[in-house]
Order: C-alpha cells, then sequence, then structure tokens
C-alpha cells in the first residue's frame, strides 16, 4: 500500500513492523480501524498548557557557562585550583561545574519531537532511531504529530495526535476543543 497524501496523513494510523533484516516496513490504515480511547488521558489531563520554546544550542551553552565560571573568582578554599598550572587548573574546575548542566541539555534535546519532511524516508529513520521511539513520544512526519501510543518487540504504532483528543461525537473528528 502506496503512503497516504499529506491530506491523508491526520487520519491514518501507521504500523511499523520490524522486517527479519532489521528495518522497518510501513502499513498504513484508515484510523477507524483503530479504537484509540485507552490510549486518550482522561478528562482532567485535556487543558492545553502554552509554551515557547527553541531549539537549545547545548554546546554555546556550556561555553558561555564555563567563560561566566572563568570570570568569577573561586570560592573561598578553592584558591589552591590555581596552583601550579596558572588558570588550568581553574579551567577545569569550571568545565567539571558546568558538565552537569551540559549534559542535561543534550538529554533534553533528544527528548524533542522528530520531524521528517516525507513519509518515503521513514523506514530508515526508523531503524536508525529505534531507541527513540517509545510510547509517548512524537514524531513530526510531513507536518502531522503523530504520537507513539504502542511499541513492542517487532511493531511500533503511531496515531496522530488529533485522533489522541477526546470529543464528544464518534462520528466527527474535532480539529479544536474550547474550554471556558
Amino acid at each position: 500500500m502506496a503512503p497516504p497524501s499529506r491530506e491523508e496523513l491526520p487520519r491514518q494510523v501507521l504500523l511499523l513492523r520490524e522486517t527479519p533484516d532489521g528495518n522497518f516496513a510501513q502499513e498504513w490504515r484508515p484510523a477507524g480501524d483503530f479504537d484509540l480511547a485507552p490510549y486518550v488521558k482522561a478528562p482532567e489531563g485535556r487543558r492545553i498548557v502554552r509554551t515557547a520554546r527553541s531549539v537549545r544550542d547545548c554546546d554555546a551553552e556550556n561555553i558561555e557557562c564555563i567563560q561566566q565560571c572563568m570570570r568569577t573568582p573561586l570560592p573561598r578554599g578553592y584558591g589552591h585550583v590555581r596552583i601550579p598550572r596558572g588558570s588550568g587548573g581553574k579551567n577545569d574546575h569550571c568545565v567539571k561545574q558546568c558538565d552537569p548542566a551540559y549534559r542535561d541539555c543534550l538529554e533534553l534535546e533528544k527528548l524533542r519531537p522528530q520531524e521528517l519532511s516525507s513519509t518515503e524516508a521513514l523506514s530508515d529513520w526508523a531503524s536508525r532511531h529505534r531507541e527513540s521511539l517509545l510510547v509517548g513520544s512524537v514524531v513530526i512526519i510531513a507536518g502531522v504529530a503523530f504520537v507513539v501510543v504502542s511499541a513492542g518487540v517487532g511493531l511500533i504504532v503511531l496515531a496522530p495526535a488529533l485522533l489522541m483528543t477526546v470529543h464528544d461525537s464518534a462520528s466527527v473528528l474535532p480539529l479544536a476543543e474550547t474550554h471556558p
């Protein structure tokens, strides 16, 4: 079956089946074939919280942290750090001070939604990123947000985020919902 068009993507569920050679084969099915109700959060979790987030440059943040540390005097009791190597000892101290924040930044960037511009490269991409395809992960395919709703041995199921919303009428798939 050919991948759906961009217009059809929001109404399709993607099954990624692992093949014997370790790659993934795509299988697109109409969303109506699946009961997604068990994957939708309870009504109290439906509020949308607006956030602003840009792509972080962890390396630049780390360099800035080290430079800031180098500009500040060492705390009391750390005077021995400079001896005998001049500022080299302080640099080592600053690198160690900034390393936890740098590692945290790298871990957070791994959790960002993964983006693919087309469905053609999806199977190869899934093979290379199988560790990041955990339940609840968001993958953006050709501009449509998909949520990993099931990830087991040999099968990963992704459903459009729009279908994961709660709605009153089973016959209508809402595009938005308002709350007073």
